[in-house]
């Protein structure tokens, strides 16, 4: 079987598969408005034959007489009732989880690793902000191995996932980014922006992008785009998401820790895209 066959075959699987793109996804829920628009997000990209896992993380501190939960059992339910509404107004099946364990990055992560998707609240704070102050979302980044879902809320009257922009490097492992904005485009009917940049020293492969540009147009038509510019990667991928008026960025993860994270694309543009951020780790794109 050529290239060229293998990837139309993938294509036609992937008009074809029944269900949702992620099946399984376990929400965080802290009660941000980031956590609340994960939810919805969620449930529109599990559907009615999906499953929502709803997490809240009590994250219990102190010992003997000063040991207590960092949420309150009241503020738990509340926060969970409301994700549970949420889920059943979209017709998507839930379940409702309270765990006392802590770190709460570090419950989160061993508990995603059971679903298809991680679908948390984007970080608040500015890139340099996150940097110094942290936080659950910006700790999981540094080492998630469950899809992740950074989102953000979606203006009133915008459908999410409506345009999505994914992000080619042209390495090997970048098709598996198309082939799930494609799977996405298939399922929601889609606008898809493939957006590339031009960096100095780049190790990009010129007919890879070729190639994911022509699948693109042969999926969805006159619903794709495709953008190649020179610049940062970071810059180009932000001011494409906000031209395009996208929803949704689809783009990989080397999933950079402590200093290293200063030099990572994908932390940047979670921090600084006015919009949600679906970030795979490197083991689905190297799988």
């Amino acid at each position: 079987m050529t290239e060229t066959q293998a990837t139309q075959r993938n294509d036609d699987q992937a008009a074809a598969s029944p269900g949702p793109v992620f099946a399984s996804i376990l929400c965080a829920v802290d009660g941000t408005r980031g956590s609340s628009a994960a939810v919805k997000q969620a449930a529109t990209l599990a559907g009615p034959d999906g499953h929502l896992t709803l997490l809240a993380v009590t994250a219990v501190t102190g010992s003997g007489a000063y040991r207590s939960a960092a949420i309150s059992p009241a503020r738990v339910k509340h926060l969970l009732d409301h994700a549970a509404e949420v889920a059943e107004e979209a017709g998507v099946p839930s379940t409702l989880v309270v765990d006392p364990a802590s770190p709460p990055s570090q419950v989160i992560l061993d508990r995603a690793a059971q679903h298809d998707l991680l679908a948390m609240g984007a970080p608040a704070t500015s890139w340099l902000g996150g940097m110094l102050i942290g936080g659950v979302t910006v700790a999981a980044l540094g080492s998630f191995t469950t899809p992740l879902l950074a989102a953000r809320s979606i203006s009133a009257g915008h459908d999410f996932a409506r345009s999505i922009v994914v992000a080619s490097d042209g390495l090997e492992g970048s098709d598996v980014l198309v082939d799930l904005a494609l799977r996405l485009a298939h399922t929601k009917g889609t606008h898809v922006t493939l957006v590339h940049a031009i960096e100095v020293g780049s190790r990009a492969q010129a007919h890879r992008i070729d190639e994911q540009a022509r699948r693109l147009e042969l999926a969805v038509a006159d619903r794709s785009e495709v953008r190649v510019q020179a610049g940062s990667a970071r810059r180009v991928i932000v001011e494409a998401a906000k031209s395009s008026k996208a929803s949704l960025v689809v783009m990989g993860s080397r999933r950079l820790d402590g200093l290293r994270a200063l030099g990572s694309v994908s932390r940047r543009v979670v921090h600084e895209a006015h919009c949600s951020v679906l970030l795979l780790p490197p083991e689905h794109l190297h799988s």
